[in-house]
Parts: C-alpha cells; structure tokens; sequence
C-alpha cells in the first residue's frame, strides 16, 4: 500500500515537478532553517529567535532519537521507486526529518506571526514538505504523516513551555531528558543534533549572563550582521569540515561549536564592533 502511493504520486513525474519538489524539500533543511532562525534572532525579534532555536534544535533531538528506535528503513531500492536527492536521505526513515522539522519551524513561525493568511501559507508550506518526500522517493506517507505531526506538536509545545517554564531550567530538562538515548543512538544524525542543542544551551547562558546584545540598530548594520554572521556560521560548517577528520567526535565538535557561536559568541562579536 505505502509503495503503491508512492508510484501513483511519481507517475506524474516531470522535470518541471523534478525541479520543483528539490527545491521544496530544502525548505525542511539546515540550509535554510538555520539562516532563517540566525536572521531573526540576531536582527529582528531576539526572543521569538530564542524560542524558535529552541523549537528546531529540540525538535531534531526528538526526530534523530526517534529515528534511531524505531530503525525503519527507507523506500529506496524497492522496486518501481524512483530516487531524487538521495544525498538527502541519511539516517533511518521514522519520522521523515524533512517533514518535522518543516512543521516545527514554519507551524512555530504560524504561532508567533498569528495572521490567517500566514498560516495558510504554513500550511500549504508543511504540506508541499512532506509531499516532497514521497514525490522523491525516499519516504513512506506513514514517516511523513507522522514527521508533519510531531512538527505541529514540538511547535506547540515548545511555545507553551518556552512561555511558562524559567528558560534555563526548560533547556536543561530537555538536555537530560535525551541523554539516555545515547544508549542506542549512534548515528551522526543524532550526534549532531544532541551538539547542536548542547551549543544552543551553552550559547543561550553565555548570552543571558555576559552578552545581552539587542538586535536594534539601522537596516545597514542589520543586514551586514547578517550577512557577516552567516559568513561566519559556513566557515565554522564548511571550514572545519574540510580542517577535521571525518569522525564522529570531531562533527560532534563541529556543530557544537556551529550553534554555540552563533547563539552566544557571535553575538558578543556584533555588540563590541556596534554592527
């Protein structure tokens, strides 16, 4: 039945949709979720940033763990599937990772934003997502319905939490609560994102206790802090990469120090050059 869905969606393959739905499927990436959140919380709202960083990093602990659980596999290889992107599709298949954190992100942007137009978008945003899973192949309906779920569930719940737990305590009962799928979670997905979230809390503390940067300032400087920011976010991504042994404990190294500088260092950075 889930194959079967599958086929009857690619049946309608062309390269316009090809195309398409490769672009679609990027919006529930790193590449574009974590410009996104680094834009709003360095220059437009600091404290919906906060609370949508702790949204996407708690939200990819909760996927990763999951993911590595339940060990599903994934639609590649069967027979009259084709694969696009394939690159995209690491780890296991349970929940769609693409298709949760696309919920997460754009179902807490809905949250925060409250207008019905916006959320329709989201909607029809969440829903091309988890179509775009299916339409290359490299999910079931059942990881992408599931995926889309949790999405709007993490949303809604880190919003509450976020809203009226104290911050610090919230993220650090989070941090704990994951610790004990290290007992059988040992792929690099999940290691990245448990060091993500562990430089996003990390990050946050050093923020609240010595930065307390404002994300005032003219349009100029805004967008140069952005800009620079971003720069510097690649080169920490991209840059120690190419400096590091491929590795588990040195990725661990890498995307801890990824969101650790850009929550709490870069910050400090921007304030002391009055960007």
């Amino acid at each position: 039945m889930d194959i079967a869905v599958i086929t009857w969606i690619q049946q309608f393959h062309n390269p316009f949709l090809d195309a398409f739905f490769q672009g679609i499927t990027m919006l529930g990436e790193e590449l574009v979720l974590i410009p996104l959140l680094t834009i709003l919380y360095w220059a437009v709202n600091k404290n919906f940033g906060e609370k949508l960083a702790f949204t996407i990093f708690a939200n990819f602990l909760l996927n990763n763990s999951l993911k590595e659980l339940f060990s599903f596999d994934r639609p590649i290889g069967e027979e009259g599937v084709r694969t696009l992107r394939p690159e995209t599709a690491t780890g296991k298949a349970f929940p769609s990772g693409h298709s949760q954190n696309g919920a997460a992100t754009f179902g807490a942007l809905a949250l925060q934003v409250k207008k019905r137009w916006f959320t329709l978008l989201t909607i029809i945003l969440i829903v091309l997502i988890g179509l775009s899973r299916l339409y290359l192949g490299v999910h079931y309906p059942k990881d992408v319905f599931v995926g889309i779920l949790l999405g709007l569930f993490m949303a809604k719940v880190s919003s509450v939490l976020f809203e009226k737990m104290d911050k610090t305590k919230l993220y650090l009962l989070v941090l704990l609560l994951f610790i004990p799928a290290w007992a059988f979670s040992f792929s690099l997905d999940f290691i990245k994102s448990f060091a993500s979230y562990l430089g996003f809390f990390l990050g946050i503390l050093l923020e609240k206790k010595v930065v307390q940067f404002s994300v005032e300032g003219s349009l100029f400087k805004k967008i140069l802090r952005v800009l620079l920011g971003i720069a510097l976010v690649l080169l920490i991504k991209e840059g120690l990469k190419v400096a590091f042994p491929e590795t588990h404990l040195f990725d661990f190294i890498r995307y801890f120090l990824l969101t650790f500088v850009a929550i709490g260092v870069y910050p400090w950075l921007f304030q002391k050059l009055r960007l």
